[in-house]
């Protein structure tokens, strides 16, 4: 694995951010898949501490389902919740663990250990930071298997109510940020009113070209229409990591591990982010 970790800066802004969040920072993660960036993951964590963020959040899939030693995952995040709030979210690989009969215990102790580390675990759970007498919302979405297929299934359509039978409607008042490990389903998150939602999953497309981008997604899809970056829908942006490791296929070319950094920035207009 390399030891290099790139790190993608992002800015968002619009009116909607309150105002005592305004350079608010978060450092993105997802798809460690118990690897590592460094000896002990000292690069990656170093790269982190440069970042100075406000807080951490883990999109999902920091572990592997089949993996019976978690303790990359485990040591990595017990160091950075020594130093930052970290609001940690599902992958399919944590969902996978849990609803797994012979795996249901490991998931437990995996559960149970974020938690005594003071880790906000976000399974289908919301929590609000505050500043004064402002707040912003943040959420953990924790789909279905089902809305995880490879390549010979369809993508499974996704009811209008589906999130909010999970989650709970969006409060227009709030400047909501959605943890969704699939970006497949960015229109549906839009819909929800997610002013920010931050992803993974997708590993980058293993493959990255010039010009054309990812070629292969971890479900075995060509050439993703969301691979990695910014993507716009209404007043929705969504951030989609590249992620740090891979699993079953190792393989990453022209795709380093990703570090995303979002700062959110207070506008007098809508929403302008930008890369």
């Amino acid at each position: 694995m390399s030891n290099i970790v790139s790190v993608t800066e992002y800015e968002y802004s619009s009116c909607r951010v309150p105002l005592e969040f305004d350079e608010f920072r978060i450092a993105a993660v997802s798809d460690l898949h118990c690897n590592e960036i460094g000896k002990d993951n000292r690069s990656l964590i170093e790269c982190i501490r440069k970042l100075e963020p406000d807080i951490i959040v883990c999109a999902g899939d920091m572990i592997t389902d089949y993996s019976k030693n978690m303790d990359v995952a485990l040591e990595l995040l017990y160091r950075l919740s020594r130093e930052f709030d970290i609001y940690y979210s599902y992958g399919n690989h944590e969902l996978k663990l849990g609803i797994n009969r012979r795996t249901h215990a490991r998931y437990i102790r995996y559960r149970d250990a974020l938690r005594s580390l003071g880790i906000n675990f976000l399974n289908n759970r919301s929590l609000y930071i505050t500043r004064k007498n402002e707040r912003i919302r943040i959420t953990g979405l924790n789909i279905k298997m089902s809305y995880y297929q490879k390549i010979y299934r369809h993508q499974e359509i996704m009811p209008d109510d589906y999130i909010n039978s999970l989650i709970g409607r969006a409060k227009e008042d709030d400047f909501n940020i959605l943890l969704a490990h699939n970006p497949e389903y960015f229109r549906e998150y839009a819909k929800w009113n997610a002013d920010v939602v931050i992803s993974g999953h997708v590993h980058g497309g293993m493959v990255v070209l010039p010009y054309i981008g990812g070629v292969i997604s971890p479900s075995f899809r060509l050439f993703p229409h969301y691979d990695f970056g910014e993507y716009t829908m209404g007043n929705s942006k969504m951030y989609l990591s590249r992620g740090l490791g891979s699993h079953t296929i190792p393989v990453r070319i022209f795709n380093p591990p990703e570090i995303m950094s979002i700062t959110l920035r207070r506008s007098s207009n809508g929403n302008t982010g930008k890369a």
